[in-house]
């Protein structure tokens, strides 16, 4: 595929994507804070079954999503 673009299209592409980064940077750090990690860990939500994953780590017990101490 061979894509052109020309300093318009390129200037508004950029701006939007920088929105999106940082729309993205808030959520998760939100997320990072709500569950008390700091915001470089790597946080994986599962979105079908439920739990939030820190670091590779279940952070929540399945069936009755209390914080595991």
């Amino acid at each position: 595929m061979n894509v052109q673009f020309d300093g318009a299209s390129y200037k508004e592409l950029l701006k939007e994507f920088q929105d999106f980064e940082a729309d993205s940077c808030n959520f998760w750090r939100g997320v990072a804070k709500r569950i008390f990690v700091p915001y470089e860990w790597p946080i994986i939500i599962d979105h079908a079954n439920g739990p939030i994953y820190v670091g590779g780590h279940d952070l929540y017990d399945g069936e009755n999503r209390e914080r595991r101490e």
